[in-house]
């Protein structure tokens, strides 16, 4: 039985995940689908949220968020309003109701008019049964279609491949899987370098010693040489260069980056190398190809202005496609596929997989040999895992290896083998006295560390206490504790997805922050003396990183949910958001007077700006790349403190609203890749902030990975 619907002017395919109308055609996730049929079947009537969760969820605890951003599909391919709906109406605090005309859409059966209710007792009949048969099928048919048994896959042998001194990360394995090519900094820890180890070998070997920071090693389809990319340390420029797999031949450059956090894939058919690169000065990147034949690069992908970046490309086996990253927000981002020809980008996970700090927002992409499956690394589930979803679409599944904090996943296109990095360690927060003189350099001490993320931390109003986000209780919650770093709290109890940005209310007794299950987040408020945490919007869109008025009645955040990141405002009791932004914002902050607010903007936009608190031009404060970074900027009284970054060195600088001028206030050593979560104390004698410290890991393998 192959039953199709009409709903408005739109064709309903259930058993294809099909909806189209005029000639377009768009193709939704299984569970979007069935969320569609469940309100079909239920035409004109309102159809809790428990109960579409119960149907289409059955199996698996999820939250509302996960509905919510299935309603929010369908609107975007129904092209619906939300406020002024004519096709799925909310009900607020119950349900949907699907409010379009619905018929079915047989040759012998002619559309249903809308009345109400919208179809006859007959017609309603004969469309559950027809939609109840669907539901059935699907879920039959999604059982056996699964690729590998549960049973099957826990098979898959997974032994130690590296357990040298320090870090070994970001494996590629050669195309017949008997090699690894990985970035490791020797047993003195003195110099990022390539290495290629072969998997039945000892000692690796060192194929570059260039004094530059080698990353992101990438096999040629052969297996003869490998592609990586090198920071220069004297100027900070990025190189693609080219080498053997044997280190018998000199390297040559092929290209330069106008940026350094991209990674590097080689196409199995040789034709093509595909990295990500931006616009000289911006920070926002697209997917570019690079021809080793002809040395011609041309862009890929054309980055949207609602989203940030698009990175970490991967090659299909057949060299036919790309998978990559596409961010829409600088800590959330999904799995995009594109032709190597170009086109459209269709998505293909719909998690907004939060930021992780070892990896970025998706650590590691990669394509199972048969083209059918991508596996990749991914917060989505908490802490950083593997995971697997279908190119065709569908919901990712957790790898039963790996385990947490698990990144850079690799497979072999013969061979059946898959290797990734497990890191152990943690992100500290650190402290730092800001009293010292500028020319002195801090002598940072842990303030609060253990085997897990400490993140960006806030101080308190009355500076007595300190908000932050940890995953130590095995999911990333928001804890509190005293300024000394003692009677640490656990605060939030969500045990899934995600809580973060934390913020104090001006009076001190309530923290806002954002919260992500497996779709879109939310900002919710809570007490600091415990309780359940109280949601603030409710919007289909991603809501982030939140901010108080001085008054303590609003609430700044950042939002997609009129196309790119605005800031917005929303009373914190309830009511109505305003857009204040108007060409691009994120992280926003009220001045101590209450009449502007500060704010920083997308990649592509360095710098601090300032908006009055009634709306009105927006204008540039600190023109500084660094102080535009999300998490590496903090507003104060008197001026903005940020981290400045200097051919001679990393700082914590100070801006001063008065004299204009920029100071340091310590020099920071030891500082690794990632600094951020800058926050001061209310008297600014203090300075807290999170570092990757040099954490252990090892690159693991799998071994008859299917």
């Amino acid at each position: 039985m192959n039953t199709s619907f009409r709903v408005g002017e739109f064709l309903i395919e259930p058993q294809l995940n099909n909806i189209s109308n005029n000639g377009t055609s768009v193709h939704v996730e299984p569970k979007v689908m069935q969320v569609l049929t469940c309100l079909i079947a239920s035409a004109d009537e309102v159809v809790a949220k428990e109960q579409l969760i119960k149907i289409v969820w059955a199996d698996t605890f999820v939250g509302d968020d996960v509905l919510t951003r299935a309603i929010s599909e369908l609107r975007k391919v129904f092209r619906d309003d939300s406020k002024e709906p004519r096709y799925i109406q909310t009900i607020p605090r119950t349900g949907y109701r699907l409010i379009a005309t619905v018929g079915q859409n047989q040759t012998n059966v002619a559309s249903l008019p809308k009345t109400v209710p919208t179809a006859t007792l007959h017609s309603r009949q004969i469309i559950w049964a027809s939609i109840l048969l669907l539901l059935l099928s699907m879920t039959i048919w999604v059982y056996f279609s699964r690729p590998r048994t549960s049973a099957a896959r826990a098979s898959m042998r997974v032994v130690p491949l590296t357990s040298y001194p320090g870090r070994e990360d970001q494996g590629a394995l050669s195309p017949d899987g008997n090699q690894i090519a990985f970035v490791w900094e020797g047993e003195k820890g003195d110099n990022a370098d390539i290495y290629v180890k072969s998997i039945s070998g000892d000692r690796p070997l060192r194929i570059t010693t260039n004094p530059g920071i080698d990353l992101k090693p990438a096999w040629s389809p052969d297996g003869q040489r490998i592609c990586f990319l090198r920071i220069n340390p004297n100027d900070g420029k990025v190189g693609v260069f080219v080498t053997s797999a044997l280190g018998s031949a000199p390297e040559r450059f092929l290209f330069s980056l106008n940026q350094e956090l991209g990674t590097i894939s080689w196409s199995p058919d040789g034709k093509f190398i595909a990295t990500s690169d931006a616009q000289p000065g911006s920070k926002a990147t697209n997917i570019v190809l690079y021809s080793p034949e002809t040395g011609e690069k041309r862009d890929l992908t054309t980055l949207p202005a609602q989203f940030w970046s698009d990175s970490i490309p991967a090659f299909s086996p057949d060299s036919k496609t790309v998978a990559f990253i596409r961010q829409n927000s600088p800590i959330t981002g999904d799995i995009y596929i594109v032709s190597t020809n170009g086109g459209e980008p269709r998505r293909i996970t719909f998690d907004n997989a939060r930021y992780s700090f070892d990896s970025g927002i998706i650590g590691g992409l990669t394509w199972t040999s048969d083209g059918a499956e991508l596996i990749f690394s991914s917060t989505r589930g908490g802490l950083p895992s593997l995971w697997r979803v279908a190119v065709a679409g569908g919901e990712p599944e957790r790898l039963p290896v790996g385990g947490d904090n698990t990144y850079y996943p690799s497979v072999s296109l013969q061979g059946h083998r898959l290797s990734y990095t497990r890191v152990s360690g943690g992100t500290p927060i650190y402290r730092i006295d800001a009293t010292n003189k500028p020319a002195q350099r801090a002598v940072a001490t842990k303030f609060l560390s253990s085997t897990r993320e400490d993140a960006s931390p806030r101080y308190s109003p009355d500076g007595k206490r300190v908000a932050f986000q940890s995953d130590r209780s095995g999911n990333p919650e928001i804890w509190t504790c005293d300024s000394d770093g003692q009677n640490i709290s656990q605060l939030t109890f969500f045990r899934k997805g995600v809580a973060g940005t934390a913020q104090w209310s001006p009076d001190g007794s309530q923290i806002a922050f954002d919260y992500r299950d497996s779709g879109m987040s939310d900002v919710y408020v809570v007490n600091v003396n415990g309780g359940v945490p109280r949601r603030v919007t409710t919007e289909d869109a991603d809501d982030s990183v939140p901010s108080w008025s001085r008054d303590g009645k609003f609430l700044y955040f950042a939002s997609n949910r009129t196309g790119p990141v605005e800031v917005w405002k929303t009373p914190v009791e309830g009511g109505q958001a305003v857009q204040l932004t108007k060409h691009g914002g994120f992280t926003a902050f009220e001045s101590s007077d209450g009449r502007y607010f500060y704010f920083n903007k997308s990649a592509g936009c360095p710098g601090v700006w300032k908006m009055p608190v009634d709306g009105g031009d927006e204008t540039l404060v600190l023109n500084q790349s660094g102080a535009g970074n999300w998490g590496q900027w903090s507003l104060a009284d008197k001026g903005i403190y940020f981290i400045d970054y200097r051919p001679d060195g990393i700082s914590v600088a100070f801006f001063n609203f008065v004299t204009q001028k920029t100071t340091r206030v310590v020099g920071l050593e030891n500082v690794n890749a990632f600094v951020g979560g800058l926050t001061s104390s209310p008297d600014g004698k203090q300075i807290l902030y999170t570092q990757q410290d040099p954490v252990s890991s090892d690159i693991m393998l799998v071994e008859d990975f299917h």
